[in-house]
């Protein structure tokens, strides 16, 4: 049973799998710096996020003007498969440490944070207060997503189908005056990085990409090679010249451009070497539950299991090297565990309840 509203784009499971990889990497491995790798890995969300929704609202409007279906009932269709998929796991997580935070205090989860992150406004409260919220940081790119459906999903459902490039092209270059205003106004970094404006634009530009599947590019431009080099700029390029994360910040736009053109390439050429790399169990399995893994990574720590040991009287003494493989294998079973027994169940549901009302697909 096929849950998504777009059929299956071979290897984009995969390149979720290394977008998470990045993002952890960053976050979880201290011997040198990784923080721009994981902002490779968020450019490559976006782009996914972006292309595969933009689609998906440009199919329901092609629907909408055939009078398959309303406006109306598009809009509410779209908006319960989305919920079905991202509201569960994340409500579930912060409503849990709503309850531990009762009996252990956790750091950045107090003030305005909670109300914040409950409305996905966790970037909003972030550059306002001017205070990361510790191990819930990661919840900024739900923010902007979040936010980005919102406002994005009724532009295309009531604006006639020509109008969509229109609209991705505005977000696009809102979002990179907004960036370069920023820049020029000494404003900080925070500010730049997390306003709506700058992610919406990077989520836009992967919609565009999605609008132009139709529009084959040159061979050379999609093969094996080219698809190589795409990705092998982003893993090598944020460990080398945009190793420093101001330096990343300013060429974030070249970043996100390149996470859509592989985005792209992968889309139009699904018969290459590297997309066969990208859909094998491995890759194919972890990017499945991602998202999971995504927001379960920050809380799991190796310290954690020490301190629990040590109350039994069990004593550590492991390499430097041990702690993140462990982090690592314990963020994908709940991820897994997560996606078993309550993702999948509640996307299995909306997509049976939004069934009848779905418009046809090409």
């Amino acid at each position: 049973m096929q849950l998504d509203d777009e059929r299956r784009i071979k290897g984009f499971d995969g390149l979720r799998a290394i977008a998470f990889i990045f993002v952890f990497i960053s976050h979880k491995v201290h011997q040198g710096s990784y923080g721009s790798l994981g902002g490779d890995g968020v450019m490559l969300f976006f782009a996914l996020s972006g292309l595969l929704i933009t689609r998906i609202l440009a199919r329901t409007r092609a629907a909408i003007e055939a009078g398959e279906t309303t406006t109306r009932a598009g809009l509410g269709r779209f908006y319960l498969r989305r919920s079905a998929r991202i509201f569960p796991i994340y409500y579930a997580t912060i409503g849990f440490f709503l309850i531990a935070s009762l009996f252990v205090h956790f750091d950045g989860f107090g003030g305005g944070a909670p109300l914040a992150m409950l409305l996905y406004a966790t970037n909003i409260y972030v550059f306002t207060t001017d205070h990361w919220v510790g191990h819930f940081n990661h919840f900024w790119t739900l923010a902007i997503e979040e936010q980005f459906y919102l406002l994005f999903a009724p532009l295309l459902l009531f604006v006639p189908s020509k109008g969509a490039r229109h609209i991705c092209v505005a977000f696009v270059v809102l979002g990179l005056v907004t960036q370069v205003g920023f820049e020029w106004a000494g404003l900080s970094a925070k500010i730049i990085g997390l306003n709506p404006m700058t992610g919406f634009g990077y989520l836009a530009l992967g919609g565009l990409v999605g609008l132009n599947l139709d529009r084959r590019g040159p061979a050379w431009l999609v093969s094996t090679p080219a698809q190589a080099i795409a990705a092998l700029a982003l893993l090598i390029m944020p460990l080398t010249v945009l190793k420093d994360e101001i330096v990343w910040r300013f060429y974030a736009p070249a970043v996100a451009a390149t996470a859509a053109l592989l985005v792209l390439q992968i889309s139009e050429n699904q018969g290459t070497r590297f997309v066969a790399f990208l859909e094998t169990w491995p890759l194919r399995s972890l990017g499945r539950i991602s998202y999971g893994c995504y927001i379960f990574h920050e809380f799991v720590h190796f310290y954690d299991i020490e301190a629990a040991a040590r109350k039994f009287g069990v004593p550590f003494g492991t390499p430097d090297w041990i702690p993140a493989p462990i982090e690592f294998a314990v963020t994908v079973g709940l991820a897994t565990i997560s996606w078993r027994f309550l993702e999948r169940p509640i996307m299995a549901w909306a997509y049976q309840a939004t069934r009848k009302a779905a418009p046809a697909t090409a």
